[in-house]
């Protein structure tokens, strides 16, 4: 069982406290993980938008209890509260994580502006979003970013295609099943993407049956597949925070059954873009997740092949 941990780190608290607590718990278990920061404002707050166009993202705030996991501080970030940095205020915490051997990506610049505002800004907004994040990545590391994952788990064709023009070696930017090129329309794009393939905590936690860490431990064991690519996604905020000793369960779980972790940039490496299958990105909804996500959809056959017809 090959099993890739995502980590996506979405705002200043997860960096500056659910992070660390992350990499001391990998490190103690001998386990790797890819981390994706987001490296602008922590822009929390704007999300009450959210609620007024989406009942269910209600319904999921109580369910995990939101108020009580972020905080007061994190919730109103960027309304009644001033926005606060997130990659800028904790560059130690980063530099720690590559210094730790883990591998850094850039989970977008203001996570709540893409995720809320994928296609209003356009293709204009989709480069600048993504300048200042690189620019940032830069500055932290010292290093260009190789690697991207879109907030939310929203795309576009904009998107897609800037992304193939900075060059990253992958993306992971959608959910799905396995590693493929995305097609929107009439575009097929060149920059790999390797999806995540499983629910997150967030998605998970509260629902029937599933308010106790040995059911949700169990609920996650019957869904990881032996001998498949299995792209785990936390969050700083949740399994690193309220919901580490759960994480931490999963992964001891995950050990006893000789699970293989991996990072991403390890599977990128091993795959042949011309023998990935080109695949639609569709918008789809999932249970727990209030909106939309970008979704792998059916195959249009293999990348060789769909770029000569």
């Amino acid at each position: 069982m090959r099993v890739a941990l995502k980590v996506d780190v979405d705002t200043h608290q997860g960096l500056g406290q659910g992070v660390p607590r992350l990499m001391r718990a990998l490190t103690d278990e001998g386990v790797t993980a890819t981390f994706f920061v987001a490296m602008g404002p922590d822009n929390s707050g704007r999300a009450i938008v959210r609620v007024l166009k989406n009942p269910g993202f209600i319904a999921k705030m109580r369910r995990t209890g939101a108020v009580s996991m972020y905080g007061w501080r994190t919730v109103l970030s960027g309304t009644i509260l001033p926005a606060r940095p997130i990659a800028l205020a904790y560059p130690q915490v980063i530099r720690a994580l590559a210094q730790a051997g883990f591998e850094l990506g850039v989970h977008g610049h203001d996570h709540v502006r893409w995720q809320d505002r994928l296609d209003a800004i356009g293709e204009t907004g989709v480069r600048a979003e993504l300048a200042e994040a690189f620019e940032a990545f830069r500055a932290v590391t010292g290093e260009p970013a190789r690697a991207f994952a879109a907030p939310g788990w929203r795309t576009s064709a904009a998107a897609l295609r800037a992304l193939d023009a900075i060059g990253v070696d992958y993306h992971s930017d959608t959910r799905g099943r396995a590693p493929y090129r995305c097609a929107i329309g009439g575009e097929i794009f060149t920059t790999p993407e390797i999806p995540t393939t499983l629910p997150t905590m967030d998605e998970v936690i509260g629902g029937p049956g599933l308010t106790e860490r040995d059911a949700v431990v169990r609920y996650y064991l019957d869904r990881f597949i032996g001998g498949e690519l299995n792209v785990h996604t936390i969050h700083a905020e949740t399994e690193g925070m309220g919901e580490l000793d759960t994480f931490v369960a999963i992964v001891r779980a995950l050990k006893e059954r000789r699970a293989r972790f991996l990072q991403l940039r390890e599977v990128a490496a091993e795959l042949d873009r011309g023998a990935l299958p080109v695949c639609d990105v569709r918008r789809d909804t999932l249970d727990g997740r209030a909106g939309w996500i970008s979704a792998q959809g059916d195959a249009r056959g293999h990348a060789a092949a769909a770029l000569s017809a």
